[in-house]
């Protein structure tokens, strides 16, 4: 009972501690054909029992090492079930986490009750520009859309850190192998490409491959980059066959705050 009371009650929990900000709550139900379409995987077992992935390791050492981001509020977009959310918050970080997949949220809070105030399921790119978070973790998520959804993401993450703060991304590489079968609907001149999957589990969905220049111009002058654009390239597990490659990188917020589009409007075509 507890947790079900939780469940019904923490996406009305107000967060004070963004300078004072409160994040808009989110409605109790999934986002979008998006948040749908991880609701149906989740319940399939997704991620279940799956250890975080070793980028979370770098993700670590690398905000221990700046004191005053470690101490600060983070917000983990896209947190799933938790599989690489928790083990930054046991290591001690203040950590937010939002995520378009009431199924997600709901398996995580299950899992582990006491997080159940720091989280809330909407769309990150409709939060209010007010809260500032010392840094901003997007694993697998700025690739969910075409070519302008991943520079509006950006765009987004801007106006949510503070100056200074550290953005971690990981997002898909056009090195990639894809599956399913697809269609291609967009290419830019910088050698990202977006497709529309035909079938498997993301079936009627666009997803985002980023090329290194496209990932790096759609980030914009409002970052400068701390780590560059290292490619993952991982086989997968039989039966299925191919590569799957991706692009995990660290931008830091730019100070003074001038908040500008992410990537100038050139780069599609």
């Amino acid at each position: 009972m507890v947790v079900a009371r939780q469940l019904r009650e923490y996406i009305r929990v107000e967060r004070p501690g963004h300078d004072g900000a409160i994040l808009r709550p989110a409605a109790m139900g999934s986002t979008g054909p998006v948040g749908a379409s991880w609701d149906a995987e989740y319940r399939r077992g997704r991620y279940a029992g799956e250890p975080p992935i070793a980028w979370v390791g770098t993700i670590l050492s690398m905000l221990q090492a700046e004191p005053a981001l470690w101490g600060g509020r983070g917000l983990y977009v896209g947190c799933g079930n938790g599989r690489n959310y928790l083990p930054l918050v046991d290591a001690g970080a203040t950590l937010d986490g939002i995520d378009l997949s009431k199924e997600a949220i709901t398996q995580l809070v299950r899992r582990r009750p006491d997080v159940a105030d720091r989280l809330w399921v909407g769309d990150f790119r409709t939060q209010p520009p007010t809260g500032r978070f010392a840094y901003l973790v997007a694993i697998q998520v700025f690739q969910h859309g075409d070519g302008a959804t991943l520079s509006a993401a950006f765009a987004q993450a801007a106006v949510l850190l503070q100056p200074g703060g550290l953005l971690f991304v990981r997002v898909n590489s056009v090195a990639t192998q894809i599956y399913h079968r697809h269609t291609v609907v967009e290419r830019d001149r910088l050698g990202g490409l977006t497709i529309r999957y035909d079938d498997g589990p993301k079936a009627g969905l666009l997803i985002h491959f980023a090329s290194r220049e496209d990932l790096l111009a759609r980030a914009g002058a409002v970052f400068e980059i701390v780590r560059e654009p290292q490619e993952v390239v991982m086989q997968r597990q039989a039966p299925k066959t191919g590569t799957w490659a991706q692009w995990q990188a660290v931008w830091r917020r730019r100070a003074p705050v001038v908040d500008q589009p992410a990537v100038s409007t050139d780069i599609a075509g």
